[in-house]
């Protein structure tokens, strides 16, 4: 039998009549009930699930909860595409109308595969956006974990574990506590399996926090002789200062000793514009690649830690190699010279790199990938910072997109056969973007853990909300999972972050 209300549920817990406590389970089977109050929309309950349609934003509140640290766990249904199913937590001034609280709101989106996270306080204010598959008509398990300005989302169509990964994992500091009320938007949805429980993960004793460096930028990090070397390009702070690839180095990761320049202007080609390195190891020899007034160089040195030099002061051949250089050597030993030209905006070339180590094969040439998405299109149209990896034989090309003072500048891939493409492009991408608490997440590496257990994305992120330079280092998780659909595995990040995290795998 189907009920209709205007209040709903009771608690598992307590009477009736009582301000309900956590721990908290919703019974959608008892009711009506003084536990909850609805705020427009038709709803209804049967079988376990609570119903909802019509109605501007429509909500059901807790009514008399009031929670800080939780866990919660609920299953949400969209149940046509475009329509929106989620939780307004640490909320208050409930109202009708489709943006009538305060609090925070965490949900997802159905057709626009969208998993969001965002305020009221008063006006919305986005937190965090990211695409991930999200079917209209399909149960997914959302589940938060709150604790003071920390809040992890994770969601999922299938039950979530302590291997679930967090959608997001960010710091918010608007709202400490408030109550809890369900809320759909653009369409109907269904809620079921609702539970509110305290906080009680353990807190970490020890880890780090992002940035783990300040003024670092368009990091690659080489793991040489039980020592991280991270090559950076470096904003002088003054315009006499010299010019060149800035180095840190670290034994975990976490920990970074400036040790200055690794090249200068002087030791070769080029005045100004150092960017984005790259480095590799052949024969004894280091060769250290990098951006000069917008021609892709090589430096060489017998040490990581330089000092860096030219041969012969000139820039790579071809002429149309120009910036954010990247090698990558494949199982049979040849080596592949990956950059980014200039012609559809941003667009990255790749070819094969001679035994020389300086100059590419311009046979070889071809483009990998070219700005044709929206999210590469952001204040200019951009893919740049190439890397390469390589997976159970599949080769995934990841890359920045949008331009890098934006604040949408973001994390993308693209898979292949074969280290030349053709390549496809991530249905779902970016899988790392900019955040309301981490700006400008993307030029990037991938280096393992101090015991190898572990794989880590270096980046660099903006110095604050609204000022690009000097740019930060930061690391978060990185793993692959299967792919539902039988294709390539998928590639994760848990990032960006800005709660403590726990130290790499193998760090002291």
């Amino acid at each position: 039998m189907i009920h209709r209300i205007t209040a709903l549920l009771i608690a598992t817990v307590g009477i009736a009549s009582a301000a309900p406590t956590l721990p908290f389970k919703a019974d959608f089977s008892k009711f009506p009930a003084s536990s909850w109050k609805s705020l427009g929309g038709d709803w209804s309950a049967a079988d376990g699930v609570l119903k909802v349609s019509g109605g501007s934003g429509p909500k059901v509140v807790i009514d008399g909860l009031a929670a800080g640290d939780f866990q919660l766990d609920v299953e949400l249904r969209p149940e046509t595409d475009g329509a929106q199913a989620g939780v307004v937590i640490r909320g208050s001034d409930f109202a009708e109308g489709i943006d009538s609280f305060r609090g925070y709101f965490t949900g997802i989106k159905a057709g626009g595969n969208l998993v969001m996270w965002g305020a009221n306080d008063p006006k919305w204010r986005a937190i965090a956006v990211r695409p991930v598959e999200i079917k209209a008509a399909t149960w997914y398990h959302l589940r938060l974990r709150v604790k003071g300005d920390n809040l992890k989302l994770y969601v999922d169509d299938v039950p979530i574990t302590d291997l679930t990964w967090p959608v997001f994992d960010g710091i918010d500091t608007a709202f400490a506590q408030g109550g809890v009320a369900l809320r759909a938007l653009d369409g109907a949805a269904s809620f079921r399996n609702l539970t509110i429980t305290p906080n009680r993960v353990p807190a970490l004793t020890g880890g780090y926090t992002n940035p783990v460096q300040t003024g670092a930028a368009d990091p690659v990090v080489l793991h040489h002789g039980g020592k991280y070397y991270a090559y950076t390009t470096y904003t002088p702070d003054f315009p006499r200062m010299p010019r060149g690839i800035r180095l840190y180095t670290s034994s975990n990761l976490v920990d970074w000793k400036d040790e200055g320049y690794v090249l200068k202007n002087q030791d070769t080609w080029g005045n100004s514009r150092f960017w984005a390195p790259d480095i590799v190891e052949k024969d004894g020899t280091f060769y250290l690649y990098y951006a000069a007034d917008e021609r892709m160089c090589v430096a060489t040195a017998k040490s990581p830690a330089g000092p860096f030099k030219q041969e012969k002061e000139q820039p790579m051949e071809p002429s149309s190699i120009k910036i954010d250089g990247h090698v990558f050597e494949d199982g049979d030993g040849q080596r592949y010279f990956y950059y980014v030209t200039f012609g559809d905006g941003n667009e990255i070339w790749g070819g094969k790199l001679n035994n020389d180590m300086i100059t590419v094969d311009p046979s070889t040439l071809k483009q990998m990938v070219k700005p044709d998405q929206p999210w590469e299109r952001h204040h200019g149209a951009v893919t740049e910072g190439p890397e390469i990896l390589k997976h159970k034989g599949t080769y995934y090309l990841t890359y920045s997109g949008s331009h890098f003072e934006s604040p949408e500048y973001a994390v993308g891939y693209a898979t292949s056969d074969s280290p030349l493409g053709p390549w496809k492009k991530f249905e779902f991408n970016p899988v790392m973007k900019s955040t309301a608490y981490a700006h400008g997440t993307a030029h990037h590496c991938f280096i393992p853990s101090p015991d190898g257990k572990e794989t880590f994305i270096v980046y660099h992120r903006h110095s604050s909300l609204k000022e690009t330079e000097p740019r930060a280092l930061s690391i978060d998780r990185v793993r692959f999972v299967p792919d539902p659909a039988g294709g390539p595995d998928i590639l994760q990040i848990h990032g960006p972050t800005s709660s403590l995290q726990p130290l790499p795998s193998g760090a002291r």
